[in-house]
């Protein structure tokens, strides 16, 4: 009986429970839903969300600052001089050289041609420098070239949420967009 007894006891003793190391966890941004106001600049106008602010640069180049998410849109305004395919092809090799990290890069175009606005979206899935960059044109005189950078170390993961969020601004600056304004 003895010996059942402390075979049992041991038995029970030896079974533990194994713990498993705790995961990393992310803050879980709670988003307003966006408001947006039209913004001219230069020679063209678009829409961009309220909680976000403009900063002007030299030779119409500018920022759109997300400061309470701590990223920023960079823009860049290039005139067109019969030079389209050189200007799209720097755009594609920027594009290469950020999706070096990149596991995959999805692609988005949008045209409306009563406007005169050409647009394609780079995302970049991976911890990459720059999570999209796009460019809109007009195919003719203007060019505007701009990547989304945050203020961190690049964690796919942890942005994610940030990203879809700054997306869908990006769509909505796209689809606004305007070159006449003289």
């Amino acid at each position: 009986m003895t010996i059942r007894s402390l075979i049992l006891f041991f038995s029970i003793i030896s079974c533990d429970s194994s713990t498993l190391p705790k995961q990393k966890g992310y803050f879980a941004p709670n988003f307003t839903y966006p408001s947006y106001k039209v913004i001219e600049s230069c020679n063209h106008s678009f829409k961009i969300n309220n909680s976000t602010k403009i900063i002007l640069n030299n030779n119409c180049n500018y920022e759109i600052d997300y400061y309470e998410l701590k990223a920023k849109i960079y823009v860049n305004n290039i005139s067109l001089e019969n030079n389209i395919d050189n200007i799209v092809s720097k755009f594609d090799e920027k594009v290469f050289n950020n999706s070096e990290f990149a596991d995959q890069i999805l692609t988005s175009e949008y045209s409306n041609e009563y406007k005169d606005v050409f647009s394609k979206v780079y995302f970049f899935v991976g911890d990459t420098p720059s999570n999209v960059q796009f460019f809109i044109t007009d195919s003719i005189q203007n060019f505007l070239s701009a990547s989304l950078l945050f203020d961190s170390k690049p964690n796919y993961d942890s942005l994610l949420p940030y990203i879809h969020y700054i997306r869908n601004d990006i769509k909505k600056i796209i689809e606004s967009f305007d070159w006449s304004i003289k």
